[in-house]
């Protein structure tokens, strides 16, 4: 089994122990959502929907994709029935209120924003928040060949998108970016694993007593934001 595999079903487990509500119970809340995607997808269906993409993604994406298409599962329960958005919670991204794109609605945010980002892909600067360790990784993308055209989107807030880089050749992984309005990028973690690895461990912590504050949150995911490694 691979990492984050392994992540996402210690996720599952804390989500179960926790009383996480399913999609069906925040969506009727939210006014009675009916999604057009399914719960999670096949290999076979990952390849379809990213036909046009021109590049791989990477391995660790697919895999999540595979476990669940913008939710993630509450347990482990083999018997359960895994087409049903009934055993899945809703994933939400890291200190924000802003969901995990479907892969649909991935494949549709990157044609949109394809065109606009080669056009004016000589304007991308690296933001001046970062440390040495995630400059170096973000001036060599910069200088690699199709670099705008390689950003996949996987959320959004107010501000931009996050997005993950897909290569010629499939990746394990690859680390996660911040695409502000103005063009700037930043390096947010190195890897969907180790950001998942903050969302187990704050997940934990909120399980403990007494429960911790969004100071102490915060340093949970700044500890898996500067992880040097993208290999957990």
């Amino acid at each position: 089994m691979s990492t984050i595999n392994s992540v996402i079903d210690k996720i599952a487990i804390l989500a179960e122990q926790s009383g996480y509500i399913s999609c069906l119970e925040y969506w009727s809340v939210c006014g009675g959502y009916n999604p057009d995607y399914p719960s999670r997808l096949s290999f076979e269906q990952i390849q379809e929907l990213t036909q046009n993409y021109p590049f791989h993604l990477p391995l660790e994406l697919c895999e999540l994709y595979q476990r669940g298409n913008s939710c993630l599962p509450i347990g482990v329960n083999p018997n359960k029935n895994w087409d049903s958005f009934d055993n899945y919670f809703q994933f939400k991204f890291p200190l924000e209120d802003d969901d995990f794109f479907s892969l649909e609605e991935a494949i549709n945010i990157y044609r949109s924003i394809a065109s606009w980002l080669k056009k004016d892909e000589h304007k991308l600067q690296i933001s001046r928040k970062t440390n040495n360790s995630q400059q170096k990784v973000l001036a060599s993308l910069l200088n690699s060949n199709n670099f705008s055209s390689r950003l996949f989107p996987i959320s959004s807030t107010e501000n931009g998108l996050y997005v993950v880089v897909g290569n010629e050749k499939q990746q394990e992984t690859s680390p996660i970016l911040f695409l502000w309005e103005d063009l700037v990028i930043s390096m947010e973690w190195p890897s969907l694993t180790w950001m998942m690895l903050g969302m187990a461990e704050v997940m934990e912590r909120k399980m403990q007593s007494p429960k911790p504050n969004r100071y102490e949150i915060e340093a949970i995911w700044h500890k898996y934001a500067v992880a040097e490694s993208s290999n957990p």
